[in-house]
């Protein structure tokens, strides 16, 4: 067994932990909610809140320990490791886990297989306690989403923690007063720390932009109203194309359209309502009411259209809609964090369904977000387990049916599935964060491959990499690309990064900074799948790219369709106006390639040429030796 390691300020530690006179009292009954809560959510049979003395540790908070005999002394304590970093501390299976494999916390009571642990800090910063969970099988699967909830659990205990610091000082105070103001401060004190009313926001409490609750404090008025089982619906309102306006109108505009719409939204709520910021375009409501689900969707409807009506910041009328996702309590979940998220996961599906609308939640958007969850995880054991591949598709010049290069395309040889194609899972892999990983590993195993094909003979073979969005918001985009080049001896010109025109669009001054680096250096940048996007002529004027690649849904009616023979005639003569080359995907047919190539088009591929193979069947196929 390890001990914990030493905290080099733990006198500081401890001091600010004296100020929290914890050591020999009671539980503190409003943790009791939040520890509960998290057996709730988790599945888990424990939970506490743990805060760490000199020598050993006592429970604050704690639920599923009532019946074992547990060791509090700091030496065996998790929560004694957890105080010495930062984040969470996640031990899925305890038995596997050098530090703790003969903990007597594992070998005897209470048998803990796993625990995962946030630190609690003092206003100033010290770690005096720990808010985790434990149980007593592993958990393998135990996720970054995992990760996330149990932070906002411990910041519900953390507000709680910070009440009783509140209450010890204020006592120590009051000798300092007359009677009857230490009865005002008594009184004051007791209503703050109620359970049968909320308390009064404190300046920490508001959003300074906003002047709404901030979102911590949310989360705590919506726990306090269903701990007292109180009917109760959450909504979370979204501004629709908000980012537009900060992009078009500047962040200024958009601060004011936030600042209006706020006090819109208090104006209009009533008195029992709670109205709070709970991240950057989005509003959290707490309606504490429990209507039928079609009277609070009209009612958040009608908030919602009142709100944005008319809406003019500088005497410029600015547009407005929002979107809104609706949970009720109970029918929709007992607990906040549960609550919240299903009225997030209802505002997700307004936001692809109905936007301008409300949502209420349904169990079937529980079940989806589990799948995707599983679908996750899948992912990281594909990328773990090495069950991604690349398949190349050749790439021809029309004028002379020439080998110019090939587009490298990723494929998933799953173990139950057999082999997937990328609408399958690149869509939730680039929502997710294996996207810039994965992207990454993509251009190294391409590059080294079309390094091996052009030392084998291949000389003027151009390797096309497709991007994540991901992948050009890292800081050190540029420096990856131009080392993974030198790594493999490949030019910067043998290397064809595709890009599609949403990413362009989507993307800030240092995706367009980024681009322009990679293609001063060199770099091929081509716009993928061309004219399906809302790409404009300003946009081809603004990015680098040397390329545009056009839609294989105009090709393949371009024969016998005049309508698409003439958007690809625009879209070649557009193209070759700006100087830029062509390739055309989804080539199936003799007739296509010619008209193509009549027309001007320089490149083509697709299954007239050949479909996506993998590398040894490539160099096969073309004669290249596949040696390192």
């Amino acid at each position: 067994m390890k001990c914990p390691p030493f905290v080099a300020t733990d006198a500081e530690r401890l001091e600010a932990l004296s100020k929290y006179s914890l050591g020999s009292v009671e539980p503190l009954a409003s943790l009791a909610p939040v520890v509960k809560t998290a057996t709730r959510v988790f599945r888990m049979p424990m939970s506490a809140v743990n805060m760490i003395g000199s020598n050993h540790v006592f429970l604050t908070a704690s639920t599923g320990f009532e019946e074992a005999k547990v060791d509090l002394s700091r030496d065996v304590s998790f929560c004694a490791h957890t105080i010495t970093q930062q984040g969470v501390m996640v031990v899925r299976d305890t038995a596997n886990d050098e530090r703790f494999y003969d903990n007597p916390l594992v070998t005897g009571s209470p048998g803990l297989r796993f625990y995962a642990g946030v630190p609690l800090l003092s206003p100033d910063g010290h770690a005096v306690g720990v808010f985790c969970v434990m149980d007593r099988q592993p958990h393998p699967d135990f996720s970054a989403e995992d990760c996330e909830q149990l932070r906002e659990l411990a910041k519900m205990a953390a507000d709680r923690l910070e009440l009783r610091r509140i209450e010890v000082a204020a006592q120590k105070q009051l000798t300092q007063f007359t009677p009857a103001v230490v009865e005002d401060r008594q009184r004051g004190l007791r209503e703050a720390i109620s359970d049968s009313e909320p308390p009064l926001a404190t300046s920490e409490e508001i959003d300074a932009l906003t002047l709404c609750l901030s979102r911590d404090a949310f989360y705590g008025r919506v726990d306090d109203m269903l701990t007292r089982g109180l009917p109760a619906a959450i909504v979370i309102l979204d501004i629709d194309g908000f980012k537009d306006i900060n992009a078009t109108l500047g962040a200024g505009t958009g601060d004011d359209v936030l600042r209006e719409l706020a006090r819109r939204l208090r104006d209009t709520a009533t008195e029992d309502d709670t109205v709070a910021r709970i991240s950057g375009d989005q509003f959290g409501v707490l309606l504490p009411v429990g209507d039928s689900e079609q009277k609070i969707k009209a009612c958040v409807e009608f908030l919602s259209a009142k709100v944005t009506d008319k809406l003019c910041i500088d005497r410029q009328e600015i547009p407005l809609s929002m979107t809104a996702g609706v949970a009720i309590a109970p029918i929709h979940g007992q607990d906040a964090l549960k609550l919240i998220s299903n009225a997030d996961l209802a505002l997700t599906r307004a936001k692809t369904s109905c936007r301008g609308r409300a949502y209420v939640f349904e169990n079937t958007l529980h079940k989806e977000a589990v799948a995707r969850r599983l679908y996750t995880l899948e992912l990281h054991r594909a990328v773990t387990a090495g069950q991604f591949e690349l398949f190349y598709q050749p790439q021809f010049r029309l004028v002379d049916g020439a080998l110019s290069g090939a587009e490298a395309l990723i494929r998933w040889r799953h173990p139950q599935h057999g082999l997937l194609l990328p609408a399958a899972f690149v869509p939730a892999l680039e929502m997710g964060s294996l996207a810039v990983s994965a992207g990454a590993w993509i251009l190294d195993e391409a590059c080294a491959q079309a390094a091996r094909w052009q030392r084998s003979g291949a000389k003027d073979f151009r390797i096309g990499v497709n991007l994540f969005t991901g992948q050009l918001q890292l800081e050190d985009f540029v420096a990856q690309v131009l080392s993974t080049l030198k790594r493999h001896g490949l030019a910067p010109q043998a290397l064809e990064l595709e890009v599609t025109e949403n990413i362009a669009l989507d993307g800030n001054g240092s995706v367009l900074e980024s681009l322009q680096d990679l293609r001063h250096e060199g770099v091929s940048l081509a716009f993928d799948d061309f004219g399906t996007g809302y790409a404009s002529l300003s946009t081809l004027r603004r990015f680098p790219v040397s390329r545009i690649k056009i839609d294989r849904t105009f090709v393949q009616h371009m024969v016998d369709s005049t309508q698409d023979a003439s958007v690809v005639r625009a879209l070649l003569a557009m193209a070759d106006s700006f100087g830029l080359q062509t390739t055309a995907e989804g080539i199936e047919s003799e007739a296509q390639r010619e008209m193509l190539r009549q027309l001007g088009c320089q490149e083509g591929q697709g299954y007239l040429f050949g479909r996506p193979i993998p590398a040894l069947q490539f160099a096969k196929t073309f004669g290249f030796s596949q040696v390192n």
